[in-house]
């Protein structure tokens, strides 16, 4: 899943203190009773509520509450029931069968039924759409549905990621209407889905839900949430402390130890899966856009032996965080952690060593290597304008290189100026940062060659790479599908097409004078952005 699935962007509008008057804040009422509204601020974008071309992480998070799936974790990342009450595998592990939910309803009154779910998976593998949700689908060949509230999947070969599929079942009676060349742009304007909680309403800076009191499952005890975006972090902050707001995330780092003497309010510095990654343009086509020196892993791996990780940990992220290796976050059943003999710690000697073995030279002495045909090692480096952890990292990354005599030229601009030259392949390094999921297929699908020109941003290909990719999907034993994901992992910090800078935290807060019944999930992660439902449908008014 992207973090644009998930992707880290600030969204440039200001929360105005009108909200308050139509429900930001803990104190909103209506006319007769009141209203628990629980009011979180983020600078993470919403891109769009349309479910088939969102890539956002904050999207991701509204549609958990608008939309449900078949099955869904707990807050120990187990698969539990969802729309699926239960469910059976045949004993060639080639057949599922989901048994749904009675008596679900769509929000706008009409019942769901299992075609909602074939017409959902299809029309996804059919065209490509849902973005966020495609790698899950992969493997599937059929779809039946014998009854309203029977689903039968038949697959290929063993798929071992069924159970970790989130993907948002859509309603047939509302998306059919739509004709098929207008799906990825569709605005949905008024989203309807069966989940714990209804659409409300939008403004410039805002997106609220309401609760579902017909709702399949526990009804959550609070009311209404109400999702704002800043662009001044310190606004957010100062929201929160004043009471305006009564949760935040993706806060910067200067506001933790100030919230953290605030007794009104509970602030923790949770671990997040996802990263922060220097994209290196690796394209071996003729229409690659890059600088054609980047295609020499030598000079990849010199970039990353170069770059002092963990003064930018300290420095940039203020220690809020841990240095960054490979694609699967340490701690990670899936994680798979470099050898000594494989790590690229910091080390200006080795870089510079690196370099000179591979015939780049300093021949005139301007500070600068040059290769043997005299291009010199120079890059532009692209970092995103007002995400200021980035922008700090690139200036330090800029003074890192210059160290070995690689120049690096500092550009900004803002995260849609970035993803155009992205996906043109026209750039040579940049700054960004990807969000991952439970199933590691999503992450380790990102570099898989029929990714490039889309989510493979560093056009990265290796054949080896893209079989146990399709592999490891297969392979019902977990230990082996670990050793299958522990390979992939191997292979990509060897090519180096990222590198990975920092397991950045995600600093949030919630107003623990008004609510209780959250927590950090897991124990060391966050409240918020963390793949699971269960603070939001668990978060209930300190009495």
């Amino acid at each position: 899943m992207k973090t644009r699935f998930k992707r880290y962007t600030i969204f440039a509008l200001i929360f105005v203190l009108s909200m308050v008057q139509i429900g930001c804040g803990g104190n909103s009422q209506a006319p007769e009773e009141e209203i628990n509204s629980f009011t979180v601020g983020s600078s993470a974008s919403f891109d769009t509520m349309n479910p088939l071309s969102s890539y956002m992480q904050a999207t991701y998070e509204f549609f958990m509450l608008v939309y449900d799936p078949l099955v869904k974790y707990d807050e120990n990342y187990d698969s539990i029931p969802a729309l699926a009450k239960d469910w059976e595998l045949s004993e060639d592990e080639l057949t599922w069968t989901f048994n749904l939910q009675e008596g679900v309803k769509w929000h706008d009154g009409q019942p769901f039924t299992s075609e909602d779910v074939k017409y959902t998976f299809e029309l996804m593998m059919d065209t490509g759409l849902g973005y966020m949700y495609s790698s899950y689908l992969t493997g599937i060949t059929d779809i039946q549905c014998p009854d309203d509230n029977t689903v039968v999947i038949s697959t290929d070969s063993p798929k071992a990621n069924m159970l970790m599929n989130s993907t948002p079942i859509l309603p047939k009676h509302i998306l059919s209407e739509i004709p098929e060349e207008d799906l990825e742009i569709w605005a949905n304007e008024n989203p309807v889905g069966t989940g714990a909680y209804r659409f409300d309403s939008q403004g410039d800076n805002f997106y609220k839900v309401v609760v579902n009191n017909d709702y399949f499952g526990d009804i959550p005890e609070v009311d209404e949430y109400i999702f704002v975006s800043y662009d001044n972090i310190d606004s957010m902050a100062q929201s929160l402390m004043i009471g305006e707001i009564d949760g935040a995330n993706n806060l910067n780092t200067a506001q933790y130890n100030q919230l953290m003497d605030d007794e009104n309010v509970s602030v923790i510095s949770g671990e997040e899966k996802g990263f922060m990654q220097v994209g290196i343009n690796c394209w071996t086509a003729d229409e690659s856009g890059g600088n054609p020196l980047l295609k020499d892993k030598s000079i990849r791996q010199a970039i990353e032996l170069a770059i002092n990780k963990q003064k930018i940990v300290d420095m940039a992220y203020n220690g809020h965080g841990t240095v960054g290796t490979t694609l699967i976050n340490p701690g990670d059943y899936f994680h798979y952690e470099p050898t000594e003999a494989e790590l690229r710690s910091y080390n200006i000697d080795n870089a510079n060593d690196l370099l000179e073995s591979a015939g780049y030279i300093d021949s005139n002495g301007d500070g600068v290597r040059e290769s043997a045909d005299g291009a010199p090692l120079e890059f532009e480096l692209i970092t995103i304008a007002d995400n200021l952890e980035e922008v700090k990292s690139g200036q330090m990354i800029v003074a890192d290189l210059a160290e070995v005599g690689i120049k690096v030229n500092n550009v900004t601009m803002d995260s849609g100026a970035l993803y155009d030259e992205i996906i043109g392949g026209t750039y040579d390094l940049f700054i960004w940062g990807w969000g991952s999921d439970v199933d590691p297929t999503v992450i380790t699908g990102v570099l898989t060659t029929d990714q490039i020109g889309g989510n493979n941003e560093p056009f990265f290909s290796n054949e080896r790479y893209d079989e146990l990719f399709l592999l490891q999907q297969q392979e019902m034993d977990e230990e082996a599908r670990r050793e299958m994901v522990w390979e992939m992992q191997q292979i990509v910090y060897e090519e180096a097409p990222y590198i990975i800078i920092i397991y950045a935290n995600n600093i949030q807060a919630i107003r623990s004078d008004r609510w209780t019944g959250f927590k950090q999930i897991p124990e060391t992660g966050t409240y918020f952005f963390n793949l699971t439902d269960y603070n939001y449908l668990n978060i209930k008014p300190v009495e």
